[in-house]
C-alpha cells in the first residue's frame, strides 16, 4: 500500500498492494465528478500475460507537443529512495518512481494489469506443478548506466524480497525489505540466453504472481544495490537513487523543495513527450491552490481534499478536478506494545466510541456521497468481493464503550474520566496520544473529532504530529506512537496486504508496526496467497479480515475519496486510484 499520510504496500507508505481479483472481473473505478475540459484517455488496452501487450500509457493517447515542464505539487517529501525497503515505501515515492524504475506489469485506471513490453516483451506461466514464470527481457532494456537489464536484477531483487537470513546484504547485514509477498514462496530464479530470459519457479503456487516485479515492486538495478547496500544504499539522494530503467531519470533533489525528472537518454523506447516533470513538496494541502492560481504548479492530488480546498481549485479557469473513490482508505492503527492497547476490549472500546459516520458527514460527503463507514481493509468497496467483514464491530455505541472499558479494570472518575486500576497511569486520568503528519487540515479535523468523541467515554486524546519524514521515517517504523492514522494505498493484488497485518515477529511482516500477532491470520494469509482461483482467494481474504475485526488490529475509517486536479493545457493525463498513482502514464502526458 503507500503516505502524505499515505503509504502503500500494499500503501501511501505505504506505506505502498491489495486486493486478489479475477482479471476479467475487474471493473473501473467510477463515480467520478469532474469540472473543466476532460483529458484524453492514455491507458493501453490491457494485457495478460502473453507477447503482444503494450507499453502502458503508450496507446490512445492524443497529439501532443514534444518539449515543456509539468509541476506536479507532493503533500510531503520522501524518508529514501528504495521503494522495496522498509520505512521508504511512500505512495509519493512510488509517483515518483513511475517513470524511473521498470516494472513487469502496470495496473492501469481499469485496475487491470497490462505488460510492459519495453521491460519484458512476455511473461507467463509455463507450468502450473510447480508453478513456473517465464519472462523474456527486451533485448533493448539497459539502465541509463548503460548496463543492462537482465537475470541478475531479478535474482537480486527476489533475493531481497524473499525473507531467507540465507541471502545477505551489502557487509553481510540481513535484508530488511518492506514485504515479502510472494517473493518467500519462490524457490529459484535463473537467467538465460545471455541473462535475458528468466525463469522463475516457486515452492508453492502464487496467485499474485502477476505482482512480482511490478506495480509497487519496481525492480531496482542490481549492480548498483550489491555494491551500495539494499537498506542503505538508497537512503540519501545521490548516484545509486538515479540510476533509472524508464523513460525518465532523477536529474536533481533538493530536500524540502523539490525533485526534478527529465527524459532518459538512454532509454529504449518512445521518449516521455515532456522535457521535465518538477515535484515539488508543498506540504501544506492548503497552500496548493494558491500555488495553482499563481501558475508555480500544474497539478494536485491532496491526501485528503477539505471543503475550501475543492471549491479553491473548481473555480481557477481552464482546470480540470476530478474526484474518485480510490484503493485507499483512511485508518487507525493501535501499538499493542502499550500495555491499554494489548488489550482487545480497549481497542474495541475506541472503536465503539468513535462516530465515523460524523467524520464522513463532515469530511467526505461535499466530496462524495457514495462513501459510508468502511467494513473490509483488504477489498475497497469498488472493487468485486467485497463485503463487509465487520458485523457491527465499527458502529457507534458509546455505551458499550463504556462498559468496555470497566471490563479492562478502569473506573469513572468525578473529572468524567477512566482512571486505570493497573499499569503506569494507575489511578490518573487514562490518557493516550494520536499522531499523523503534521500541515493536513482534514486529518486535523479527524484527530479533533476523534478527541472529542474520546473525551465522550471517558478517554483524554493527547494530539502529537509530525512532518511526514519523521512519522514515517521514525515513529511509525521505530513504533514510537500509540495511535497512528495515515491512508493505506493499494492495488488489486490482495497479497501485498499480507506485510501489514501478519504477526510482528515474522520477517515477512515488515509494514507491521503495531506489535500484532494473530498465527490464524498468519495460516489464512498463507493459503489465500497459494491459492491460484480468484473467487476462493478472496472468500479467504474476507475470512482473514473478519478476524481482523474480531481482533480490533487496526480501525478503518473510510475509503478515500481522491481528489485529482491538473492544468487543462496538458493532455493524456489520466487518474489512476490504486498505489502506482496518476504519473503511471506521465510519459505520454504533454501539452496540446
Amino acid at each position: 500500500m503507500a503516505h502524505a499520510a499515505k503509504r502503500f504496500g500494499s500503501l501511501r507508505r505505504n506505506p505502498y498492494g491489495a486486493a486478489l481479483i479475477a482479471l476479467a472481473t475487474l471493473v473501473a473505478v467510477g463515480c467520478s465528478s469532474s469540472t473543466g475540459s476532460s483529458s484524453a484517455p492514455g491507458t493501453s488496452s490491457p494485457g495478460a500475460s502473453s507477447p503482444g501487450a503494450s507499453s502502458p500509457g503508450a496507446s490512445s493517447s492524443a497529439p501532443v507537443q514534444s518539449g515543456g515542464t509539468l509541476t506536479f505539487a507532493l503533500d510531503e517529501d520522501v524518508a529514501g529512495f528504495n521503494p522495496l525497503a522498509a520505512g521508504d515505501t511512500e505512495f509519493v515515492l512510488a509517483e515518483m518512481q513511475d517513470q524511473t524504475l521498470p516494472r513487469v506489469f502496470v495496473v492501469q485506471p481499469d485496475l487491470k494489469p497490462v505488460l510492459d513490453t519495453n521491460v519484458v516483451t512476455s511473461a507467463s506461466v509455463v507450468k502450473n506443478n510447480p508453478q513456473t514464470i517465464v519472462y523474456q527481457i527486451n533485448p533493448k532494456a539497459v539502465w541509463s548506466d548503460g548496463a543492462p537489464i537482465n537475470a541478475d536484477d531479478f535474482i537480486y531483487n527476489w533475493q531481497a524480497q524473499s525473507g531467507n537470513p540465507k541471502f545477505k546484504d551489502a557487509g553481510g547485514k540481513p535484508f530488511l525489505p518492506a514485504a515479502t509477498s510472494g517473493y518467500s514462496q519462490i524457490a529459484s530464479v535463473t537467467g538465460s540466453n545471455g541473462g535475458k530470459t528468466v525463469t522463475v519457479v516457486l515452492s508453492k503456487p502464487y496467485g499474485d504472481w502477476q505482482s512480482l516485479f511490478s506495480q509497487n515492486n519496481p525492480l531496482i538495478p542490481a549492480h548498483i544495490a550489491k555494491s551500495a547496500g539494499f537498506n542503505e544504499g538508497f537512503q540519501n539522494f545521490g548516484a545509486a537513487a538515479q540510476v533509472s530503467g524508464g523513460p525518465y531519470e532523477i536529474q536533481s533533489y533538493t530536500k524540502g523543495e523539490d525533485l526534478v525528472e527529465v527524459r532518459n537518454p538512454h532509454y529504449w523506447g518512445t521518449p516521455g513527450a515532456l522535457s521535465k516533470i518538477v515535484y515539488r513538496f508543498i506540504l501544506s494541502d492548503d497552500q496548493q491552490p494558491p500555488a495553482v492560481q499563481n501558475g508555480e504548479v500544474n497539478m494536485v492530488n491532496p491526501v485528503l481534499a477539505s471543503i475550501p480546498f475543492l471549491d479553491s481549485v473548481k473555480a481557477i479557469p481552464n482546470f480540470t478536478v476530478q474526484v474518485q473513490p480510490a484503493l485507499e482508505f483512511q485508518h487507525m492503527d493501535f501499538n499493542e506494545s502499550n500495555p491499554y492497547l494489548a488489550l482487545s476490549s480497549v481497542r474495541h472500546a475506541i472503536a465503539y466510541g468513535t462516530n465515523r459516520q460524523e467524520m464522513i458527514t463532515r469530511i467526505v460527503a461535499p466530496l462524495s456521497t457514495q462513501i459510508g463507514p468502511l467494513g473490509n481493509r483488504l477489498i475497497m468497496p469498488t472493487q468485486p468481493g467485497y463485503t463487509a467483514t465487520d458485523h457491527g464491530a465499527g458502529s457507534f455505541d458509546p455505551a458499550k464503550a463504556k462498559s468496555l472499558l470497566q471490563q479492562a479494570g478502569m473506573t469513572m472518575g468525578s473529572d468524567g474520566y477512566f482512571h486505570p486500576n493497573f499499569g503506569p497511569e494507575k489511578g490518573q486520568d487514562f490518557t493516550l496520544s494520536i499522531s499523523t503528519t503534521s500541515g493536513v487540515a482534514v486529518r486535523s479535523e479527524i484527530e479533533q473529532l476523534f478527541q472529542a468523541d474520546m473525551k465522550a467515554i471517558g478517554l483524554k486524546i493527547n494530539i502529537q504530529n509530525y512532518t511526514a519524514n519523521t512519522l514515517f521515517g521514525t515513529i511509525g517504523p521505530k513504533s514510537e506512537f500509540q495511535i497512528i492514522e495515515f491512508a493505506w494505498v493499494t492495488s488489486p493484488f490482495t497479497s501485498g496486504n499480507q506485510s501489514i497485518y501478519c504477526s510482528y515477529t515474522s520477517p515477512q511482516c515488515g509494514d507491521n508496526w503495531d506489535h500484532y500477532a494473530d498465527p490464524k491470520v498468519d495460516s489464512l494469509f498463507s493459503q489465500a496467497l497459494s491459492t491460484i482461483d480468484p473467487a476462493q482467494a478472496t472468500a479467504i481474504y474476507n475470512q482473514v479480515d473478519g478476524l481482523l475485526w474480531s481482533d480490533m488490529a487496526t480501525f478503518p475509517l473510510f475509503q478515500n475519496p481522491d481528489l485529482f486536479g491538473w492544468s487543462s493545457n496538458y493532455k493524456n493525463i489520466v487518474p489512476n486510484t490504486s498505489n502506482i498513482g496518476i504519473p503511471w502514464n506521465a510519459n505520454a502526458w504533454g501539452a496540446a
